[in-house]
């Protein structure tokens, strides 16, 4: 008795975690997506809900596209079409076409993600190449354009798509996808996982080469972006978690494989989503030649509860490198300087004898007393003291003016230099007066 109500109990477990939500058609246009507390089904021409309604009664949506990207903040969704251009609003009931511009058949499996409020997408494939291109949904113009990046060619990501990402604070992480391996034969008939990850900052718009790390898995494949705000890659190889940001990979060496073998794969990127609130993911998966139906499976059940952390990548060379070449120069650039400032001063003590004759007296004291205080800044008051004391305020300073710009014209010829004599600026303590120095 005891055996047979034990049963029973793991029957009903077993049916809580992995529920029947709906039968559909195999071969139909199908979508998942997660927005707020709500999983939605987009089938053909109808949209469900499939986390409030009961019955499931479908809504007609009214959308001219057929395949499909989706990405929300706290406050609003946004749906794609895949391969960018459209753009709808969605609050939960209505979609709003926010764009006036057209299927651009260029990004397809790119990766969709919230910079300051903007739609940005990365990568992609379409009109017969891969992409490593940032573009960006203009609000105001309802046009899709080009962002500008600064990072030369041979300084960003090799071209890709259905790619491993994440997006935090104004960085934008890249990691592994499907794309051309430069260093293969025949790369463009040879597509295949790029196992290299970057980072691009939005405040300098530069690209930096973190790390590489190759994975398990193999085409076809499934990633969804909003796991923990990291990318979980689900293939029948495995299923892993990415942190780029932290160099974390996270296995789930007992994940479910078996329903991840039958995920419907006439549309990827669109038979899995992860629902917060439920704590679980909803899936499409084929039962058999012509039906599929959606399942909604807890975290749980589909992962396992075993972890296995491990780093994602290995700090690239080439970091150091690149770092070496800026830096490097960066040194000697001070040295020059440093060495030529010495060597100014130098150059004008060791002529010092020349310049007491062919200077006139007034501005042989004044480059005197300037050499004297360097280093330091010397305050034009300090200056006015090397005139008489039947001169006025403003006779001085006119004469002190007339003598740095004598000193700055002989000085350039006799020392052979294109770039100023003198540095000015303005005493700390008091904004009033002016200071000088050989530069």
């Amino acid at each position: 008795m005891k055996n047979i109500l034990f049963l029973c109990y793991s029957l009903f477990q077993i049916n809580f975690a992995i529920s029947q939500i709906k039968k559909i058609p195999q071969d139909g246009n199908h979508f998942l997506f997660t927005f707020k507390k709500d999983t939605y089904l987009i089938e053909n021409d109808f949209i469900y809900n499939l986390t409030s309604s009961k019955d499931l009664k479908p809504k007609r949506h009214n959308l001219p596209i057929k395949e499909f990207k989706f990405l929300n903040d706290e406050k609003i969704g946004y749906l794609k079409n895949a391969s960018t251009g459209l753009v709808y609003s969605f609050d939960g009931n209505v979609f709003n076409r926010l764009d006036n511009s057209f299927d651009f058949k260029s990004q397809f499996r790119s990766f969709s993600f919230l910079h300051k409020n903007v739609i940005f997408d990365f990568g992609g494939y379409g009109l017969h190449s891969f992409k490593n291109i940032i573009t960006y949904f203009n609000f105001a113009k309802k046009e899709t354009e080009l962002y500008n990046q600064f990072s030369p060619i041979n300084a960003t990501p090799i071209s890709r798509d259905r790619m491993i990402a994440q997006y935090e604070e104004g960085i934008l992480f890249i990691g592994p996808g499907h794309g051309i391996n430069v260093d293969t034969e025949n790369p463009y008939e040879n597509a295949s996982f790029v196992n290299d990850y970057w980072k691009f900052s939005f405040n300098d718009n530069k690209w930096q080469k973190l790390g590489e790390g190759a994975i398990n898995a193999n085409y076809p494949y499934d990633v969804v972006y909003d796991f923990n705000n990291h990318s979980l890659l689900i293939s029948n190889e495995g299923i892993y978690e990415f942190d780029i940001k932290n160099n974390e990979l996270i296995s789930y060496p007992n994940a479910n494989i078996d329903i991840v073998k039958s995920l419907n794969k006439t549309y990827t990127l669109a038979s899995i989503t992860y629902n917060k609130t439920k704590d679980g993911f909803y899936l499409i998966i084929d039962k058999s030649m012509t039906s599929s139906e959606v399942l909604f499976v807890k975290k749980t059940d589909f992962l396992g509860s075993k972890k296995i952390v491990s780093k994602l990548y290995n700090h690239s060379k080439f970091n150091w490198i690149y770092l070496s070449f800026c830096i490097i120069p960066f040194f000697i650039f001070l040295i020059y300087i440093f060495n030529r400032k010495k060597s100014l001063v130098k150059i004008i003590n060791s002529k010092i004898d020349v310049l007491k004759i062919e200077l006139k007296n007034e501005d042989f004291m004044v480059l005197k007393k300037i050499i004297d205080s360097h280093p330091d800044y010397i305050n034009y008051s300090e200056l006015l003291d090397l005139f008489p004391e039947h001169l006025g305020y403003e006779s001085k300073k006119k004469k002190i003016r007339q003598s740095i710009n004598n000193l700055e014209e002989y000085l350039s010829q006799k020392t052979k230099t294109k770039v100023p004599i003198f540095i000015y600026k303005k005493n700390i303590e008091d904004k009033r007066e002016k200071q000088i120095r050989i530069k």
